[in-house]
């Protein structure tokens, strides 16, 4: 996919940067109470803009299973397009920490109202059975900055809360970015939740 096309279908780069693991995506991740309630109030989904260039999405769901159930579903990219409808259908290439990897996923729709399958490199993060993520900067021609992605597992009683974040800085369509991917986000943890729990 070129980058004038990534332009016109408002580009997936759905990537995680190191730098936040010390920043405020972390810090929310973090800072859950181990102790919690740990009930359906917990499905959750919001966007923060934190100025005119850096956006936030937190999301997530409370899963009816244990952490490692939920790992080796969310982490079986060979079979994810069976469950995944949108937003992540998969990951190629070296899985592990520092890995270069292909991340499949769709975003926008064509003429004729067909999800577009966009394949971006990424170097993969990886906290083995805890979370994953990826970075790469947005190129130049859509605004530039980064996009700072986490998928993460924590235990919750004997349940598990899955966390799907992103952070979009130094780009000034961060807010247009995290308002297009709220809705899919909040789709692939409601599936993923079926997934695991059918």
């Amino acid at each position: 996919m070129t980058h004038s096309n990534m332009m016109k279908t408002t580009c997936l780069a759905a990537t995680f940067f190191a730098v936040a693991f010390n920043g405020p995506l972390l810090a929310q991740i973090s800072a859950q109470d181990p102790n919690m309630a740990c009930d359906a109030t917990l499905a959750h989904g919001s966007i923060a803009q934190l100025s005119a260039t850096h956006a936030t999405i937190h999301t997530s769901v409370l899963i009816d299973a244990a952490p490692a159930d939920v790992w080796a579903t969310l982490t079986d990219f060979e079979t994810m397009s069976d469950w995944s409808t949108g937003t992540l259908q998969g990951i190629d290439g070296d899985i592990q920490d520092g890995g270069s990897v292909v991340v499949t996923f769709l975003f926008g729709t064509d003429d004729a109202g067909n999800p577009i399958s966009n394949e971006i490199p990424h170097s993969l993060i990886l906290d083995e059975g805890k979370m994953f993520g990826w970075s790469d900067p947005f190129p130049a021609d859509i605004g530039g900055g980064r996009d700072n992605h986490v998928y993460a597992v924590q235990p919750c009683g004997e349940k598990t809360l899955f966390i799907q974040s992103d952070e979009v800085i130094d780009n000034p369509y961060a807010a247009n970015f995290v308002t297009q991917f709220l809705a899919g986000y909040q789709l692939f943890n409601a599936e993923l939740k079926a997934a695991v729990e059918n």
